[in-house]
C-alpha cells in the first residue's frame, strides 16, 4: 500500500507550493474540462495483498475478508445525506458479489493519499458529487480482482478448472459437482495464491447478472437515521469534556481588546473563559450554561478591519460596474472556445443583459460543532467531527497546532447537511474546539448555534454577471461573451488548491462554461472582485448563480429570434442527443405546447454538473402587486448516466428541486459595514413545507459513465422561474434570489 505523504515533516505554517508539491511525490496536475484539478500518478495498490493461514484476508487496498465470511470495504468519503457511503461500496460488493448484508463499510480516517480524490489532488475530499465518477471503476476493479482471488484458491484446492466456478452471493460455486464454499471459509481454510491476480476489464460481471446496480439497495445510513442510533458530532460524549461557547467578533478580521466576564463567571457551571486572537471562549458543564455567560460577556472588540468598511449593497453595485466595463479583464475560464470577443465586435445586433445575485447560507440542518482532546504539550490531537475532508481537516488541525499531520487522530462522524460548508481547509469550529482544549489540557466540545453560524458565517458569494450574444443573419447564434464578476473563493477557502489552480477558480467560476449548448465562439471571463464576506464553496458550487445568468440570457435570445424557447434549445443542442432526450422527456412530462390559461406561465431551463445533464419547467402564476409566486408545479428530469440506485437518484434529484427552489424565492445575506444582518431562520427565509409544490421528477437511465446526481437540477430552478415570469408579464427578473419585492419592482418598472 502506498505510504506517501502529502506535506514534509515541519509545521504547515510554513507550507509552499513548490514545498506542497515536492511532498506530493509522484504527483502530476491536470485540470479538466470542468475547471476542476485532478491528480495523477498515485500508484493505488490494487494489486497488493496479504493474509496468514486463518486470518483475514486483504484482496487489495480496498476490501478485506474475513474467516467470519464478513466483507470489509473501504470507503474513501464522507456521508452527509447524499448516499455515496452506501453506492459507491455497492459498486465493489457487486463484481466480488459479495452478500451485501455481509458486508461492512470502513470509512478512511487518515490522510492518505493513494486513496485520495483525484479530481481533488488525491486528497480524502467528498464535494462535486464526484464519488460515483471517480471510484466507481476502481471499485469495480478491487471486487473483481479480490473475487478471481478466492476463484483461484478454490479451483487450485479443489483440483478442478477456474473456468468451471460461478459464484453466488459470498460463495463459490462448482456447478458440475454441486459443491459450494463460503468466502469466509476459503479464507480461514485455503491456500492462497501467492501474487493477486491480473484482472481485465472484459472478466467483471456483466451488467445483466447485477444483483445490486440498479435495484435501489437500502443505503446504511437509513436505519439509523430513522431510529435515532446514528452517531452525528452532536452525539459526542468523551470522558472529562467540557462544553464551550464561543463569542466571535462581529465583524471578521477584529480581535477582542478587552473583556469583563464578572457576570458570566457567576452562571452555575461555568469553569473557564479563554481569550482568543478572534473572540472569547466560555467554558462550562453544559450548552445552556455557557450559551446564558456567552450573553453576559461585555467585550470591546478593535476597530482595524478593512471588512468593517463592506456592505453587501454596495459591493453588489460595485460588482456590476465593473461587469459592464469591458476595459477590465479577467482569467479565461474553462471551455472558452472560438473568438467572442472579435465575433461580438464585429455583430451588427448585440444583446446585453447584466444579473445579479445577493449572498447566501447553506442553512445546514446540523448545527457546526466540534470535540477535540489536545495533548498537554499541544502538539498531538484527537478529534470527533463531521467533515467532508479528511485530508484537509488533518492537515489544517496540524497547521493550527503547529504539528504534523500523523500527530492527528481523526473520528469522522455523519453530517446532518453540509453543501459545501465543511469543506475548508480550515474550518473555524474545529480551531475553536483545537485552540480551547490546547489552552485548558481537556477535552473540549465547541456547538456553534445557529445564531453563531450566520454571524461567522461563509456565503455563496455573491456576484454580478454580464452577458452578451450575437447571431448571424440566418439566426444562428454565433458567440456569448460571459463575465462573472464575483470574488476568488478558493485563496480563503483552501490556500492548497488555489496554489496549484490559481488564477481559475472553479468555486467562482463553475457553470459558466459551455459543455452544452453549440455555440461557435463562447467565452466564460472572470473579473475578480474583493469580499464582501467569508466565502466558500455551496451546493452545485457556483452553477447556482451562473446558471441562472446564462439560461435566463438564453431565454433573452430564443425572444430576440421570435422562437419558442424550447425549439431554441433543442436547436442549440442539435449535436447533444443526451441533453436533446432530457429536454424531449421534460417538455413530454410538462406538457409543454399546450395552452395555459391567462395569467399562468411556463418557464423552461437546463443545467449540467459535470457530465450530468438536467432539464426543468416550471408552472406558476404571479401577484401583480406584491410580486409574490405561487408555484403551482415543478418538472424535472435528469441524466447522470448508468443509475446505481433509482430510488436514491430520483431522491437526489428532488432535493436539489426543493433546495434550489429555496434559494432562488428566499434566501438572502445582508451585510452592513461588515456585519452579517441575518441572525436566525426569522429574518433568513427558506422554503417551508407547506410551501413546497408539487414536483414531478425523474432520472433517465443510460449506458453512460455512471456521474453525480447530489447537485443535479438545483441551478436549473431560479432561471426557469424567472424564465415563466416573462411569459407572462413580458418583464425580465435579472435578480436572485426573486423575492416578491424583486419582483414587483421589475413588474412596475
Amino acid at each position: 500500500m502506498s505510504d506517501n505523504k502529502a506535506v514534509p515533516e515541519q509545521p504547515l505554517l510554513d507550507l509552499s507550493r513548490r514545498k506542497f508539491l515536492k511532498g506530493s511525490t509522484g504527483l502530476t496536475f491536470a485540470i479538466g474540462a470542468s475547471g476542476f484539478i485532478s491528480a495523477l500518478g498515485v500508484a493505488q495498490g490494487t494489486a497488493a495483498f496479504s493474509s496468514n493461514p486463518g486470518e483475514a484476508l486483504q484482496a487489495n487496498m480496498w476490501v478485506t475478508i474475513t474467516p467470519a465470511n464478513t466483507v470489509i470495504v473501504k470507503y474513501a468519503g464522507t456521508e452527509m445525506g447524499q448516499g455515496s457511503m452506501t453506492h459507491v461500496p455497492v459498486m465493489l460488493a457487486e463484481h466480488l458479489d459479495a452478500d451485501w448484508d455481509k458486508v461492512e463499510v470502513d470509512i478512511i480516517k487518515k490522510h492518505d493519499m493513494a486513496y485520495g480524490n483525484p479530481v481533488f489532488q488525491n486528497m480524502l475530499y467528498t464535494a462535486g458529487s464526484t464519488h460515483v465518477a471517480v471510484y466507481g471503476g476502481k471499485m469495480k476493479m478491487a471486487g473483481a480482482q479480490a473475487r478471481k482471488l478466492l476463484m483461484l484458491a478454490v479451483a487450485e484446492d479443489w483440483g478442478v478448472e477456474l473456468s468451471s466456478l460461478t459464484t453466488e452471493p459470498s460463495l463459490v460455486v462448482h456447478a458440475a459437482s454441486g459443491r459450494k464454499i463460503n468466502y469466509g471459509d476459503i479464507v480461514g481454510t485455503m491456500a492462497l495464491p501467492t501474487e493477486a491476480p491480473a484482472v481485465d476489464k472484459s472478466e467483471f460481471k456483466s451488467e445483466s447478472a447485477y444483483r445490486y446496480i440498479g435495484q435501489s439497495v437500502m443505503r446504511r445510513d437509513v436505519p439509523a437515521k430513522s431510529n435515532g442510533t446514528e452517531q452525528y458530532g452532536m452525539d459526542v460524549q468523551v470522558a472529562g469534556m467540557a462544553y464551550a461557547a464561543i463569542k466571535r467578533a462581529p465583524v471578521e478580521g477584529e480581535r477582542p481588546l478587552k473583556v469583563i466576564d464578572t457576570e458570566a463567571r457567576k452562571v452555575k457551571g461555568i469553569t473557564d473563559i479563554v481569550t482568543l486572537p478572534y473572540g472569547v471562549a466560555i467554558v462550562g458543564n453544559t450548552v445552556e450554561g455557557t450559551k446564558k455567560a456567552k450573553a453576559l460577556l461585555q467585550v470591546t472588540w478593535s476597530e482595524t478591519s478593512p471588512f468593517r468598511q463592506k456592505s453587501s449593497d454596495t459591493a453588489l453595485e460595485e460588482y456590476a460596474k465593473n461587469a459592464k466595463d469591458l476595459s477590465i479583464s479577467g482569467p479565461a475560464w474553462i471551455l472558452g472556445k472560438g473568438k467572442a470577443k472579435e465575433t461580438l465586435a464585429a455583430a451588427d445586433n448585440v444583446l446585453e443583459a447584466l444579473y445579479t445575485s445577493d449572498a447566501a447560507y447553506h442553512a445546514q440542518m446540523e448545527p457546526l460543532n466540534a470535540t477535540a482532546s489536545v495533548s498537554k504539550d499541544g502538539k498531538s490531537a484527537e478529534i470527533w467531527v463531521g467533515t467532508q475532508t479528511q485530508s484537509l481537516t488533518i492537515l489544517g488541525s496540524a497547521e493550527t497546532l503547529g504539528t504534523t499531520e500523523d500527530k492527528i487522530t481523526l473520528h469522522p462522524l455523519t453530517m446532518g447537511g453540509s453543501f459545501g460548508r465543511r469543506s475548508e481547509l480550515h474550518q473555524q469550529f474545529i480551531d475553536d474546539a483545537l485552540l480551547v482544549s490546547k489552552a485548558l489540557k481537556r477535552p473540549i466540545k465547541v456547538i456553534w448555534s445557529r445564531e453563531d453560524d450566520l454571524e461567522a458565517g461563509a456565503f455563496r458569494t455573491a456576484a454580478a454577471q454580464f452577458l452578451r450574444g450575437a447571431f448571424d443573419k440566418e439566426g444562428n447564434l454565433l458567440a456569448v461573451h460571459h463575465r462573472v464578476s464575483a470574488p476568488e473563493v478558493l485563496p480563503t477557502m483552501n490556500k492548497l488548491r488555489w496554489e496549484t489552480v490559481k488564477p481559475r477558480d472553479v468555486i467562482a467560476m463553475m457553470g459558466s462554461e459551455n459543455s452544452t449548448y453549440d455555440i461557435p465562439n463562447h467565452l466564460p471571463e472572470h473579473v475578480v472582485q474583493d469580499r464582501c464576506s467569508r466565502v466558500i464553496a455551496y451546493r452545485g458550487i457556483a452553477t447556482s448563480y451562473t446558471k441562472f445568468a446564462m439560461e435566463s440570457f438564453i431565454d433573452e435570445l430564443a425572444h430576440t429570434q421570435d422562437m419558442d424557447p424550447l425549439a431554441f434549445r433543442l436547436k442549440l443542442c442539435r449535436n447533444n442527443p443526451r441533453m436533446t432526450k432530457v429536454l424531449e422527456t421534460v417538455a413530454e412530462m410538462a406538457d409543454w405546447g399546450r395552452p395555459r390559461e391567462k395569467g399562468v406561465g411556463l418557464g423552461l431551463a437546463i443545467s449540467g454538473y459535470h457530465k450530468s445533464l438536467s432539464a426543468g419547467i416550471v408552472e406558476l402564476t404571479v401577484d401583480s402587486d406584491s410580486g409574490a409566486i405561487h408555484i403551482n408545479k415543478y418538472w424535472g428530469v435528469g441524466d447522470a448516466g448508468r443509475i446505481i440506485s433509482p430510488r436514491n437518484a430520483q431522491a437526489q434529484l428532488l432535493s436539489n428541486i426543493i433546495f434550489g427552489l429555496s434559494s432562488a424565492l428566499k434566501e438572502k445575506v445582508e451585510i452592513k459595514n461588515g456585519i452579517v444582518q441575518q441572525t436566525n431562520f426569522h429574518n433568513f427565509n427558506i422554503l417551508r413545507m407547506n410551501e413546497v409544490p408539487d414536483i414531478d421528477c425523474k432520472m433517465t437511465a443510460t449506458n453512460n459513465h455512471s456521474t453525480g446526481v447530489g447537485e443535479l437540477g438545483m441551478a436549473m430552478t431560479a432561471p426557469s422561474i424567472a424564465n415563466a415570469i416573462f411569459s407572462i408579464t413580458g418583464k425580465r427578473i435579472r435578480h436572485m434570489p426573486l423575492r416578491p419585492e424583486v419582483v414587483s419592482a421589475a413588474l412596475k418598472s
